[in-house]
């Protein structure tokens, strides 16, 4: 039965972003997020990380309006989506992200979303730790990239330094909300950190150290 409502639940995202012409299901956890937590400002500067197909590009347009900007980047190519987005084709270890982010935006962002992964390998502990690599390497650009009082949405693989990373980031926002989003698959190990009002402050890295 639980296997059913899983797979039920699944399909009815699907379907839904199909008929509403969303990208991904997973637009539906960002819509469930900003409902929640008003994330996204009217006429907001938006970075989306791991953006490919585009999904919270839609959503992000939506909610910021005409006179917002979206930048979406990903390692995989993006599909064009409304005058008010951008994609930029970037790994996110590249040495330059944060140079390239700013020669985009006309300002720092208002909104970092991140729902980023690597390519599973199936161990989980390597793929949990390549995750929370590649989530530790966008938390380091939030000074160059992130308005003070800035929000973001941090997808984490649920694992080992799970806690480490909330603990750490913890001390850069006043607030933090850990959810999992009713779109999200029943027993996906994917955790969101819901950040709201950034402190625009560089504190050690207790995970690297």
């Amino acid at each position: 039965m639980a296997l059913r409502y899983i797979e039920a639940k699944r399909d009815h995202y699907r379907k839904l972003a199909k008929k509403e012409g969303f990208r991904s299901r997973a637009a539906y956890k960002l819509l469930q997020m900003d409902k929640r937590n008003d994330i996204i400002p009217f006429n907001g500067i938006v970075i989306d990380f791991g953006a490919a197909p585009g999904g919270w590009m839609q959503v992000a347009s939506e909610k910021v309006g005409d006179n917002g900007l979206v930048l979406g980047m990903d390692i995989k190519n993006i599909r064009p989506i409304s005058k008010n987005t951008v994609s930029l084709t970037i790994d996110v270890f590249n040495a330059e992200i944060g140079n390239e982010i700013m020669k985009i935006i006309p300002d720092k962002a208002d909104v970092v979303l991140s729902d980023i992964a690597p390519d599973i390998i199936g161990v989980w502990q390597v793929d949990h730790l390549k995750q929370i690599d590649m989530v530790m390497k966008i938390i380091a650009l939030f000074p160059t990239i992130l308005k003070p009082n800035g929000n973001a949405v941090l997808k984490i693989f649920e694992g080992e330094d799970t806690q480490n990373t909330l603990i750490y980031v913890r001390k850069l926002f006043q607030k933090i909300h850990v959810s999992k989003p009713p779109a999200s698959r029943g027993k996906s190990s994917e955790l969101y950190f819901v950040c709201l009002k950034y402190k625009n402050i560089i504190v050690n890295n207790e995970l690297n150290e």
